[in-house]
């Protein structure tokens, strides 16, 4: 730490509207790390730690200050060496849990020791009236069996991908130390990009309208909309801890098997080619299709709604790979946007099969279609312009009937963190307190199978274990 402290510079990190309203979000990832060889030097804790503080050399912003202004417009993180805001790095040893008991535990988190179980997913101030822009708990379990990592990052400075290459970094650093100690582990050779002014230089001039349904949305200023934007992000995430109805959801993880998904990829696609021709729908078009199908046949409070009213789903829509700069692969700054896809209850209440899959699957493929640089531009002017613009998406939420929402982080190289004593043998999220949401995580061998972290109100997941689709293609996990 030290080190760190000696070596850090002035800097100024500009975010973009979007950033400034995911401000007051974590986004908290368990990394599950099993002792097989019963090593006595199993991931040590000052190699751990000090590589921690050296990897954040490179990412000097996660010690920065969050200063918010005129709503969220101008948001900047101050790095300034005489008034450090430096993570939280913390170390618990347990002597009652070891790794067999969350093996056998199916991996819950209900099962973790009681210092590493509760992960924040709103931005909470500290003692100091801080918030601590990352946060990282380090497990030990019983009788030297494993580690647990909770990492927890506020959502402004990096999405899950660009925390990912945090993660990974930082345990490739540690390896590095591991292999040589006392050596500098190498950074030239990274490509990893943490300036938020390449984003907008690697976006077109001028953007193109967005999708009808999303245009509504952001377009429709509220008394509440404009109420959240000034909200300071801790305010802000109080006002939602608040309202989250944390008591009444019910999670579980499933198991999709590659065998299964490939089979269902090319059932639907033959129907999806019958009624829409070259079109070829991806594994994340079918998924959603199937959540949003499955979310609204098993959501008891819209049994009577009329088969003619829509819902909205929505997903975030990563845009890395869309632009022209091929550097920006590495990116690790905010880099999605989520557009709101109305469907008809009809098409989500219809008997699940091929056909039915395909209809929603399409509606799907043509709006992430749409996301195009252009698109993207036309997003980022509009957050940036109006304070309160991405705040009327949470605002209309809260006045319609409830959607769904997903994110696919099917891709993502979390398995690529080894600290030296082997990658994780399971990732998984905190408990989701937010009903009508998903998570989709990648197997540790990435065979093209996935898990799917599904968070429902109770009465719907009672629903959904007995929905004879979704149980016919998926298994229980935890």
């Amino acid at each position: 730490m030290d080190a760190f402290i000696a070596a850090v510079k002035q800097q100024t990190f500009p975010l973009s509207g979007a950033d400034s309203y995911s401000a007051c979000v974590t986004i908290p990832l368990y990394y599950y790390f099993e002792n097989k060889s019963n090593n006595a030097q199993f991931m040590p804790s000052v190699l751990l730690k000090d590589s921690f503080y050296t990897t954040l050399r490179e990412f000097s912003f996660f010690a920065g200050q969050l200063h918010m202004n005129n709503g969220g417009v101008g948001a900047y993180i101050a790095v300034d060496p005489h008034n450090l805001n430096m993570p939280e790095y913390t170390e618990h040893n347990s002597d009652i849990v070891s790794f067999n008991d969350l093996k056998a535990a199916g991996y819950s988190p209900n099962a973790l020791p009681s210092e590493i179980s509760k992960a924040d997913i709103f931005s909470t101030e500290n003692e100091d009236n801080v918030i601590k822009l990352v946060r990282i708990k380090v497990a030990r379990l019983q009788n030297n069996t494993g580690v647990v990592i909770l990492a927890n990052p506020v959502h402004a400075l990096a999405d899950a991908y660009g925390f990912c290459e945090f993660m990974k970094r930082w345990s490739h650093v540690c390896r590095e130390t591991t292999v040589a100690p006392g050596a500098q582990a190498s950074s030239s050779d990274t490509g990893l990009l943490t300036e938020r002014r390449v984003l907008y230089d690697s976006l077109p001039d001028k953007g193109l309208p967005m999708d009808e349904t999303t245009a509504m949305v952001l377009g429709k200023k509220s008394l509440l909309s404009v109420l959240l934007a000034w909200l300071s992000p801790e305010k802000r995430a109080e006002f939602l801890d608040t309202v989250t109805p944390c008591a009444m959801t019910d999670n579980h993880v499933f198991y999709l098997s590659n065998e299964t998904l490939r089979g269902l990829k090319e059932t639907v696609n033959e129907a999806a080619t019958a009624a829409a021709s070259n079109t070829h729908l991806s594994s994340n078009d079918i998924i959603t299709a199937i959540l949003a199908m499955v979310s609204v046949q098993c959501n008891q409070a819209h049994d009577g709604d009329p088969d003619d009213e829509t819902i909205i789903v929505n997903f975030p829509v990563d845009f890395r790979k869309r632009l022209s700069n091929p550097s920006m692969t590495k990116y690790t700054g905010n880099c999605v946007v989520a557009p709101m896809l109305p469907f008809r209850y009809s098409d989500l209440r219809a008997k699940v099969n091929n056909e039915s899959l395909a209809v929603c699957a399409l509606k799907v493929r043509r709006l992430v279609d749409l996301v195009t640089p252009e698109y993207v531009r036309q997003c980022f002017d509009r957050i940036d312009t109006e304070p309160d613009c991405i705040m009327r998406a949470t605002a209309h939420s809260s006045s319609i009937a409830s959607g769904f929402c997903l994110s696919n982080h099917s891709r993502i190289d979390y398995y690529g963190v080894d600290f030296g004593c082997g990658k994780p043998v399971w990732i998984n999220p905190p408990r989701t307190y937010v009903p009508n949401y998903a998570t989709i995580l990648p197997t540790s061998t990435y065979d093209g199978g996935c898990y799917i972290y599904l968070s429902l109100l109770k009465g719907d997941m009672e629903r959904a274990l007995q929905h004879k689709f979704w149980r016919s293609i998926t298994e229980l996990v935890n």
